[in-house]
């Protein structure tokens, strides 16, 4: 079996596939076996009859670290090396009268590692070399055709850069804009040729790589490509680029990026072929972008560039400032907590908290550095006064207790010094913002079985969620450098220029 073959079974019907030569290492030793890999449920489930007489060793117990995990390596149907990291997720011991006892092992990971074969394996120039090794030539005709753009007329390299490659899938992953498409012609013997088109493509140009996004069969195909003035420092340096446009594409899309495949190449050699199986991927709707604003809808007078803002976003995520990391994470969560099936008062609650969160190391981030000679002197007097108030009567004790746990900004100072840091305007709907963060926040942390289920209320839970998670999405895109329209609230289809 091809691996295109195997990639397509799994992606679209799962299956059952013949295991062999799988040796499995422990922390004693190696285990042979064989078996079978199924695939179902968002797991490989791979079961194995250990060849050898004894037994396997115990599982670990307690809290587990990766460190702990058995590799599991094998070749699916003759043809495909793979390997997996994981512990057994089931074992059994078969006695039958008169045989050897039989152990099997169950393993349920939802990733594996493809391994490079043939000229995989080879770089630009290894391959360069078989190329004009006369007979050898039709071994790497495929090979040869992949790699043209990384050689020259001569066949050497075009520049000491390593060229870098990656392509991934996103399973049912719907892109929100095209400036590109395939056509395609079908030729037949009676009615002849003839043509179609159809958008399904968004390409362009980062700092130093171009990409292609093209929709195929409700999946999205990533291809991320080094260009000539782009130095790659190794593959966790290559990596950390393409995380940073997957988190991008996240942003834009409100939706994990997260790949069924990848394959990442430095000069034409496969340094990782992975599959991960994912049952269920967050789906947002309050997504930092919209069709609306991609075609300039005329009645709203919108104004947006979809490749502009997904180059703001990568540089912002590729870039190594705590601000992007935390912000990634923020993101993450906001992803989860909308996702589809999430009662809304858990959504709610979630976004009120992430909000705060954001403004929080926004101000100590880029603010708070600036006022350090005020919060000094708030500190001192803080301590003076503390002090003064502990040599009068217990109730002043009191007072010096709640006030030696005073900061020197609260929430709305900080959330004002930001939405003024940022340039966020007008002022008059920020306010209204935090009044409406404010309301929200505070009956959900402190008494929410108080809360109203009638069809109002319900209606006041849906627009507050989408408000926040607008100012959110708003917060972050001017620390990307966005200024134009955004969306302020996808739920009411509000939009306004931060």
């Amino acid at each position: 079996m091809k691996k295109q073959d195997y990639l397509r079974v799994v992606r679209r019907h799962g299956g059952q596939f013949r295991a062999d030569n799988i040796v499995i290492s422990t922390e004693t030793g190696e285990l042979h076996a064989k078996g079978v890999v199924e695939v179902a449920k968002g797991r490989f489930n791979i079961r194995v009859t250990l060849t050898d007489p004894d037994p396997p060793p115990e599982v670990p117990q307690g809290i587990k670290t990766r460190k702990d995990f058995w590799t599991v390596q094998g070749v699916i149907e003759d043809e495909i090396p793979f390997s997996v990291r994981v512990l057994p997720s089931g074992s059994a011991q078969h006695y039958t009268s008169g045989q050897p006892r039989r152990s099997l092992l169950e393993f349920s990971p939802n990733r594996m590692e493809l391994e490079a074969t043939g000229v995989d394996c080879l770089t630009s120039q290894e391959i360069y070399e078989m190329y004009f090794q006369g007979n050898r030539q039709a071994v790497v005709v495929e090979a040869a055709t992949s790699t043209v753009d990384a050689l020259d007329g001569q066949g050497a390299t075009r520049s000491a850069s390593v060229p870098v490659t990656f392509h991934a899938v996103l399973p049912d992953f719907e892109l929100i804009a095209y400036n590109g498409g395939t056509e395609t012609t079908t030729k037949n013997e009676f009615l002849g040729e003839s043509t179609s088109s159809k958008a399904d493509t968004f390409h362009g140009g980062l700092l130093g790589w171009k990409y292609g996004l093209i929709q195929r069969d409700g999946d999205l195909h990533v291809h991320f490509i080094s260009e000539s003035q782009h130095r790659s420092l190794g593959e966790e340096h290559d990596r950390r680029f393409f995380h940073a446009f997957l988190q991008a594409l996240a942003f834009t899309h409100g939706r994990h990026a997260w790949p069924f495949s990848v394959e990442h190449r430095r000069d034409c050699k496969l340094v990782t072929d992975r599959i991960q199986l994912h049952e269920d991927v967050a789906d947002s709707p309050h997504a930092a972008y919209s069709v609306a604003m991609e075609f300039k809808n005329p009645t709203q007078k919108l104004f947006g560039t979809f490749g502009d803002l997904l180059e703001k976003a990568y540089t912002f995520f590729s870039s190594d400032s705590r601000l992007a990391r935390e912000s990634e994470k923020l993101l993450f969560f906001l992803r989860e907590a909308t996702a589809r099936g999430i009662p809304k008062r858990i959504a709610l609650l979630s976004l009120c908290s992430l909000l705060e969160s954001l403004v929080r190391v926004i101000y100590e981030e880029e603010i708070a550095p600036k006022k350090a000679a005020e919060t000094a002197e708030f500190q001192k007097v803080k301590e003076q006064t503390c002090e003064e108030l502990d040599k009068k009567s217990q109730h002043h004790q009191r007072l010096s207790a709640i006030l030696t746990n005073a900061d020197s900004v609260n929430i709305r100072m900080r959330f004002e010094a930001v939405v003024e840091h940022l340039g966020l305007k007008p002022q008059k709907r920020w306010r209204e913002l935090y009044g409406l963060w404010s309301k929200f926040r505070n009956p959900l942390s402190h008494r929410i079985s108080k809360g109203d289920e009638s069809e109002e209320s319900m209606k006041d839970d849906w627009i507050a969620e989408s408000r926040i998670a607008g100012a959110i999405n708003c917060m972050i895109l001017k620390l990307m450098n966005y200024s134009g329209y955004a969306r302020l609230s996808a739920y009411e289809d509000t939009y306004g220029q931060i």
